[in-house]
């Protein structure tokens, strides 16, 4: 029996129109897409992008992760779900795994492939990248997130210790992902002279976006964030 095809797909930072052609065709595609289960609603933010789109008719199965700090913790749990979708595509069936911004950055779909090609070294599979929600904050603010020698750097805001400012080389932009719970402090640690766009959801319905500081001190956190930092 001829094996089936393994996608990760990018459905870009959460508004459906910024899905690929590419990706809603594999997905119009696949039997069945897993993504990963929401910790605050019934719905991930997957899910109901996926019920947006037209033409899908696979089963959706979301599948529950750990953030434990536990590293054994969570790569047994990745494993579990590989095994799972090893054995659906061994009976043929293509899957996908869907991933909000792009499935190779700060994603779990690379752990979950790192996982199925040690079950299966010959694993047919594809990447389909997606639109980066650093890209969709710059687009919503109309500010360019770098020109010309401008240095781009991606930073997870939890790898900055407590208390300390994040590095800001100059000539550069600084994206701090995932600022829940470290905003405001990183925004006191930063110079004055340092311009700031801050963009929240994304393509939902709640989004939020400013490039005022003021402003973003006063808006309620949230986990989907990120402060970009130009200086």
């Amino acid at each position: 029996m001829k094996k089936g095809m393994f996608y990760g797909v990018g459905l870009g930072p959460g508004d459906p129109e910024l899905v690929t052609l590419k990706a809603l065709r594999v997905l119009q595609g696949v039997g069945r897409i897993y993504a990963v289960a929401s910790r605050q609603s019934d719905r991930s933010v997957s899910g109901a992008v996926i019920a947006a789109l037209p033409g899908i008719t696979a089963e959706l199965i979301e599948l529950e992760f750990t953030m434990s700090t536990d590293w054994g913790e969570r790569l047994a749990r990745i494993d579990a779900h590989a095994s799972a979708i090893h054995a659906e595509l061994a009976c043929g069936a293509d899957c996908a795994f869907v991933s909000i911004g792009d499935p190779m950055t700060y994603s779990t779909c690379s752990y979950l492939l790192r996982s199925l090609r040690r079950l299966d070294p010959g694993l047919a599979f594809e990447i389909v990248p997606g639109v980066n929600s650093w890209s969709a904050l710059a687009a919503k603010c109309g500010e360019p997130l770098c020109e010309d020698r401008e240095i781009l750097r991606i930073v997870p805001s939890y790898s900055i210790a407590e208390g300390k400012a994040p590095e800001l080389p100059e000539c550069s932009t600084t994206v701090l992902l995932k600022t829940y719970r470290t905003r405001n402090r990183l925004l006191e640690a930063l110079p004055p002279e340092a311009r700031v766009l801050y963009g929240a959801n994304l393509g939902l319905d709640n989004e939020t976006y400013s490039s005022r500081r003021d402003e973003i001190d006063a808006l309620p956190e949230a986990y989907l964030s990120m402060l970009a930092v130009k200086k």
